[in-house]
């Protein structure tokens, strides 16, 4: 009976053993499918669509875990778990929870958003990322936070297109771990006090209108008050250059009257003295020293001295640079 036993064992044995080496020297991999191949810890390939020999035990395809949280049909949170050797080619979207922000105007808003992305690297990604999806919803709060915290709560109520730069700021941050962004989409936007909020938004926005109704009325009561002084100066201006201009005419006229009536009165004088045989130029010199004398003696600090005509002559020669050795004498 046991040497039965040992003969049955035997092929047994080598079925098993053929099984065991069957089935860990061929992987099949599907179409838009990769497996990485790692040989004793060491990257060695990546297997192609089709069937693929390795050396059992020695040889071993790189093994992946992700962990992460998705929304199910009623809103809920549901952690999902994916261990695999096999990394997906294909494009993934991922409904994740709902995420709280806060707008610019500090309301609560709840946005649920999906995300859609494609390894692109599949060595680079298995090596630069532990759990991707995870990192991805990270990533995904966080540029939330900071595009809603940019955004009035109305903007991002009617206009939740604003947040579609999601897409290109998130691929630019994962095209180093092998990982495409292909979009992000909010789905729904839930605002917590919603009414609160926008009165309290329409109240800044009514009290920002009368500020700036009362600064634009304030800079137009500058503008009439800075034109009334302006156009008071110049009326101003112009009433001292017509009063100069009247003046300067009056003087004018005066002078020409005053020299008319000296030339008439020259004209007469000059007539009558003509008449007795006289030289009228002797009264227009002795009229016009009397003139100038009547100047000089007004002036400050002035003495005048009377001298006989003899000695008015030589101090008018000395005046002159005359010689006045000989008074009286010609000079030779």
């Amino acid at each position: 009976m046991g040497a039965l036993i040992s003969v049955l064992a035997v092929p047994v044995l080598i079925i098993l053993a053929a099984y065991i080496v069957f089935t860990f020297s061929f992987i099949m991999v599907k179409e838009r499918e990769a497996v990485i191949v790692e040989r004793l810890g060491r990257f060695l390939r990546m297997l192609q669509p089709g069937i693929n020999f390795i050396i059992p035990f020695i040889d071993r395809p790189k093994r992946y875990s992700w962990r992460y949280y998705v929304t199910d049909n009623l809103g809920n949170p549901n952690l999902v778990e994916r261990k695999s050797y096999r990394i997906s080619n294909q494009n993934e979207v991922i409904d994740f929870p709902k995420q709280m922000v806060i707008s610019r105007d500090n309301a609560q808003l709840q946005l649920d958003a999906v995300l859609s992305w494609k390894i692109v690297n599949q060595r680079q990604m298995i090596y630069s990322t532990v759990n991707l999806p995870q990192m991805l919803s990270k990533m995904l709060q966080a540029q939330l936070r900071n595009v809603a915290g940019s955004l009035d709560v109305d903007q991002i109520i009617e206009e939740a297109s604003t947040l579609n730069v999601l897409t290109s700021m998130l691929d630019n941050e994962t095209m180093r771990w092998g990982v495409k962004v292909l979009f992000v989409k909010v789905q729904r936007v839930d605002a917590l006090s919603l009414s609160s909020v926008l009165a309290q938004k329409k109240n800044a926005d009514l009290k920002n209108k009368e500020i700036v109704i009362q600064a634009r009325a304030t800079k137009q009561t500058l503008v009439i008050e800075s034109e009334g002084k302006r156009d008071a100066m110049t009326k101003e201006a112009e009433g001292a250059a017509q009063e100069m201009i009247s003046r300067a005419q009056g003087q004018a006229t005066a002078i020409l009257n005053a020299a008319n009536a000296e030339a008439r009165s020259i004209k007469e004088v000059a007539r009558a003295l003509a008449a007795d045989g006289e030289n009228p130029s002797h009264y227009l010199v002795a009229i016009r020293y009397l003139d100038v004398l009547k100047q000089i003696m007004a002036l400050p600090n002035t003495t005048l001295e009377l001298l006989p005509p003899a000695v008015a002559q030589l101090k008018a020669a000395q005046l002159l640079g005359l010689n006045t050795a000989a008074v009286g004498q010609p000079v030779k």
